[in-house]
């Protein structure tokens, strides 16, 4: 609108230029004007106007056209669910187990080149740390909050923490995508059973300790005991984490004290993207082609002629 506006005070203002007769006697005129009036031409105002117009059109990105694009990030989304129960304060790794995943996620995090990330926590019950995001730096920075303490209730209710997770999935409007289980879950494959994975989506597993196990240390500075009073020692069971993670078309790693652990998981996942990509899988997105850049032709044409007068005459 104030291009239009400029425009039509421009024009009036041309129009009114020379109109000597509006403000000199009609017996003075003769002696005033000369006897062949020069003409300007206003094609440079023209040219130069409708330019302009179509330059605001090309901006404002016009278009009519759309194709079909995949989107290869949904089969790189991840969601990390770290398990926060007592088990997890367990000290057979150092400073902790619960302290060695969370040095973990951060590494994995680092290794992210691509696709969405969340995270989920649980223990008796399940919670959302970070949705699905591109931003790993806001998991990151909420690794150093993360504890048992800070479960309302104890427990290690896996089924319900895999449900969570594909829930994420789906709230996004993904149908698949990689789970990575943190965990020392000995029934992990009863809770897979109760969960009622979709296959759609592959679980793989870290896990945390060691075959031998330790005691867990509570915050009082005694230890965890059972129903009968003896001290809880917590085993890692590798066996039954490999075998289901191995049936939900996952991989099974356990924790290291080396990068290896995360490299192989970091490859993994972007292998399995990379074949998900491959058999075209990925859902489709339809992005508009935007064709302002095509109005750049005509704007140079016509800004021609007001660049140099006479110039195509």
């Amino acid at each position: 609108m104030p291009l239009l506006m400029f425009i039509i005070f421009s024009v009036k203002n041309k129009l009114q230029q020379g109109s000597w007769q509006a403000v000199c006697d009609a017996d003075l005129l003769p002696f005033v004007l000369q006897e062949k009036q020069s003409t300007q031409s206003r094609v440079p105002l023209y040219t130069t106007s409708i330019a302009a117009i179509l330059a605001i059109i090309a901006m404002a990105g016009p278009t009519w056209q759309r194709i079909p694009t995949p989107v290869f990030r949904n089969a790189a989304a991840l969601v990390i669910v770290l398990d926060l129960s007592r088990s997890m304060d367990a000290s057979d790794i150092k400073p902790s187990r619960l302290a060695r995943a969370r040095y973990k996620i951060a590494d994995l995090l680092k290794q992210r080149k691509d696709g969405q990330t969340a995270l989920v926590v649980y223990a008796a019950s399940a919670f959302t740390v970070t949705p699905l995001t591109d931003d790993t730096e806001t998991i990151n920075s909420q690794l150093s909050a993360l504890n048992s303490n800070i479960m309302p209730a104890q427990g290690s209710n896996s089924a319900l923490a895999l449900q969570h997770a594909v829930q994420l999935f789906k709230n996004t409007g993904l149908q698949k995508g990689q789970i990575l289980l943190i965990t020392d879950d000995d029934k992990i494959q009863q809770a897979i059973d109760k969960a009622d994975l979709p296959s759609a989506f592959q679980l793989s597993i870290l896990g945390v300790g060691t075959a031998d196990g330790a005691p867990i240390k509570l915050a009082q500075g005694d230890f965890l005991k059972d129903a009968s009073g003896n001290i809880v020692l917590a085993k890692l069971n590798s066996h039954a984490l490999r075998k289901a993670a191995q049936e939900s078309g996952g991989i099974y790693q356990k924790i290291t004290d080396t990068d290896a652990d995360i490299d192989r998981l970091s490859h993994y996942f972007d292998q399995s993207a990379k074949h998900a990509e491959a058999v075209n899988h990925d859902l489709l997105l339809e992005n508009w082609v935007e064709a302002g850049v095509w109005l750049l032709l005509p704007i140079l044409l016509l800004s021609a002629f007001s660049f140099r007068r006479g110039l195509f005459s």
